[in-house]
């Protein structure tokens, strides 16, 4: 049980990730409709491994009526690859009729019907019973043959879509669309179509024409699973990366530019364009490390240009950034920087960008008035 638990663990853990992150995604952008139907499809997939993990937790599944989470697992599934079919269909053809999404949602509500059916007529003590756990019980039997009948159905379409998707893009998700349908077919052909095969045999003839498929379909499924969903969240996996080592750069040089600023915020405070904190306080900011990083550079600049009429010599472009330092370091520790700060145009009354871009508006505004009155005194 503890070896089937943990890769049930890290399923659950991954898509309750991926669920939260389209649906923070969703929030920030609540009218794409594509956005919609990708994140009720993480949901569903959250949802659904919730209920194997429930299942698979030693005395949590007797929790829960009949084995319930059983056929809520199947059920949730089965609506996640027909939203699966409808989203790759209307990438691939945009112009497809609406009723053919609308006939994918039918067949999976049929497919759920003849599941809550045969788990209806399955007696209690062999509800929610797994696969490897069939045996030959007539209800069990008929839940995994309609369940996996219509796994075949999906993977293989689902497969098709995502083959002929690559096959019209050339941006990085072909490769990702085609591990996807690489990941589809050994669903289908290493654990669905066996399992229809074995289930039908053993319901309608009394033998199983395809042995032993309750100890190697497992496998199987997990590496056809994880191919498919590597493929589908190689691309926000790839981002993701990419933002990360962008924010550890801008957080590096953040930190590195701490001694120059400091030195010149000492000597210009006003250059701060929001109330500085402390290096301490500082290390534990982790939220909106890009703007952080650019006011930072904007400052630095501002103080530089403060500084730049106590330097004691002029800097010319064939100084080393060594020399150059040099300067700088030479006008902060012997000039009195503080005797002749510079006045502060347009200051706004509090430290805010909105106060800071009105006074600037106001400023621009009232410089056009002047120079539009001035240019026609001027003109003959």
């Amino acid at each position: 049980m503890a070896v089937m638990l943990a890769p049930n663990l890290l399923m659950w853990a991954a898509a309750v990730i991926a669920a939260a992150w389209k649906l923070s995604q969703l929030i920030r952008v609540p009218h794409d409709r594509g956005l919609r139907v990708v994140t009720l499809c993480t949901v569903l997939v959250a949802v659904a491994l919730s209920a194997q993990l429930a299942v698979s937790i030693p005395g949590l599944a007797g929790m829960f009526p009949s084995q319930s989470p059983k056929l809520l697992q199947n059920v949730l599934l089965t609506f996640f690859f027909a939203l699966l079919i409808v989203l790759l269909r209307s990438a691939l053809l945009p112009n497809v009729a609406v009723w053919r999404s609308y006939a994918e949602i039918a067949l999976a509500s049929l497919a759920s019907f003849g599941l809550m059916l045969a788990f209806a007529a399955t007696s209690v003590e062999w509800r929610g019973a797994s696969y490897p756990e069939t045996s030959q019980h007539p209800g069990v039997l008929a839940f995994y043959l309609i369940g996996n009948l219509y796994m075949s159905y999906a993977t293989a379409r689902g497969a098709w879509l995502c083959r002929a998707s690559a096959r019209q893009t050339y941006s990085g998700a072909r490769q990702s669309l085609t591990v996807a349908a690489l990941g589809l077919t050994v669903c289908l052909l290493g654990t669905h179509l066996p399992r229809v095969l074995s289930t039908t045999g053993r319901l309608l003839l009394h033998i199983d024409p395809v042995p032993g498929t309750a100890h190697w379909t497992p496998p199987l499924l997990a590496i056809g699973s994880g191919l498919f969903f590597l493929g589908i969240g190689y691309p926000g996996l790839r981002t993701s990366i990419i933002k990360a080592r962008l924010w550890i750069t801008m957080r590096r040089h953040h930190r590195q530019l701490r001694p120059l600023w400091a030195a010149l915020y000492q000597h210009f405070p006003n250059i701060a364009l929001f109330a500085p904190t402390t290096p301490r306080r500082e290390a534990w900011q982790l939220r909106h490390m890009r703007l952080r990083y650019y006011r930072r550079i904007i400052e630095c600049r501002d103080g530089l240009v403060c500084l730049s009429p106590y330097l004691p010599e002029p800097i010319r472009p064939d100084h080393s950034p060594a020399h150059q330092a040099q300067l700088v370091h030479t006008a902060l520790t012997t000039t009195r920087t503080q005797a002749a700060l510079p006045s502060i145009i347009a200051a706004p009354a509090t430290r805010d960008t909105n106060a800071d871009t009105h006074h600037l508006l106001s400023l621009a505004h009232e410089y056009t008035q002047l120079a539009n009155t001035h240019t026609s005194t001027t003109a003959p």
